[in-house]
């Protein structure tokens, strides 16, 4: 007596079974890839701005010639042009924020707090892209207390 199951029964060996079973196989796949790359993007794109140096006490137009102030320096490693806001922390426990438009690719920005901790902190998305709002004065001071020296 034959145990084996018998396909054509179950309805596996018909020709619109294995289509769906074929489109499905293809699918599945493309669609996981895609959904995973469009909610990891934005946060990759922070990834991609390395931090090349950090200096205490360098002259700044704002600060004076303050020895308390900290400066950071981040470029844009992507192939992208970015918008990246940088956060440095003050002294006083709030987060000086600046945002920087359309960073081409290689470029260098310099962020600063007179009375630094020595803290940073930096968001950056596709440039231009609105969809994705970089948080406000209260939500970074309220959600990343700042640290002192």
């Amino acid at each position: 007596m034959n145990t084996k199951p018998c396909l054509r029964h179950a309805g596996l060996n018909s020709k619109p079974m294995k289509k769906v079973i074929l489109t499905l196989a293809l699918a599945i796949p493309i669609f996981l890839f895609s959904a995973f790359s469009l909610l990891q993007e934005d946060n990759d794109l922070k990834n991609f701005v390395i931090k090349v140096k950090s200096k205490w006490g360098e002259k700044c137009s704002q600060c004076g010639t303050s020895t308390d102030t900290f400066t950071v320096y981040y470029r844009n490693s992507a192939t992208k042009k970015l918008d990246i806001m940088v956060g440095v922390c003050e002294e006083s426990n709030w987060w000086r924020l600046s945002t920087f438009y359309g960073v081409a690719p290689g470029d260098t920005l310099k962020s600063y707090a007179c009375k630094g901790t020595g803290g940073s902190l930096l968001w950056a998305r596709e440039a231009g892209d609105k969809s994705y709002n970089f948080p406000s004065q209260k939500e970074v001071n309220d959600q990343y207390p700042c640290k002192k020296k």
